[in-house]
């Protein structure tokens, strides 16, 4: 059953709305590994209140935040990064997500009419256990009905994981634009300003890594799940 919700921008966040976010981030956050998110969610805080690049797009259902879109957008490369979006537990499969979804990708033609297209950081769905193979999968096919397709060939380290282990996500994009293709310059200085701008992380070796393989042109491609 679909639900109806209002959705809307927070340009002045309260300290009541922060919890409410914080609730849905951390109940919701995908990679169980991940390290640090109470202290990511503090840089997050910070980025709300002092960097209008960065928005925060919300779910409302009876006056209680139900989900939550994180939205940053680089005017200079004609991106965006869709940092989070998630929908808390007991209102999910009920249409809110999608609606989120396209209020966010229609704010940024909007605000950046000319742009390329939103960026995503999905985790990729090749795990060992079965019930969160099934979870990954079906995210997968959730962005996939919203016309989100893959990067062939990025495998992109999530700065949050960096000590130690950093998985491997896929970067999907939903395009604003008929394009299938997109340069290798353009995607390394994408990932440059995700990593130094949105997670404040100025070492070279992720970024390294994930351009040491990439083709001079790297394809947009539906990915099969």
């Amino acid at each position: 059953m679909v639900i109806s919700v209002i959705i809307k921008e927070i340009k002045n966040l309260t300290h009541k709305e922060f919890e409410e976010l914080s609730n849905i981030y951390l109940s919701t956050f995908p990679l169980e590994n991940a390290k640090n998110l109470e202290i990511y969610l503090n840089h997050i805080y910070d980025m709300l209140k002092n960097d209008n690049k960065y928005h925060l797009y919300v779910a409302i259902k009876n006056s209680s935040m139900i989900g939550i879109s994180l939205l940053y957008i680089f005017e200079d490369l004609k991106m965006a990064l869709l940092d989070y979006m998630a929908v808390a537990l007991n209102f999910q499969r009920h249409g809110v997500g999608g609606k989120l979804f396209e209020f966010t990708n229609n704010e940024l033609n909007r605000l950046l009419p000319d742009n390329i297209g939103m960026l995503l950081e999905v985790p990729k769905e090749d795990v060992s256990d079965p019930y969160e193979r099934l979870r990954r999968e079906r995210r997968i096919q959730f962005y996939s009905r919203l016309g989100v397709k893959v990067l062939k060939g990025v495998n992109y380290l999530l700065p949050v994981q960096v000590d130690g282990n950093a998985e491997e996500m896929h970067l999907m994009i939903k395009p604003s634009k008929n394009i299938t293709r997109i340069s290798k310059k353009s995607i390394i200085a994408f990932i440059d300003s995700v990593y130094t701008d949105v997670y404040d992380y100025r070492k070279v070796n992720l970024l390294n890594k994930t351009s040491a393989n990439l083709p001079d042109v790297i394809d947009i491609k539906e990915l099969k799940v």
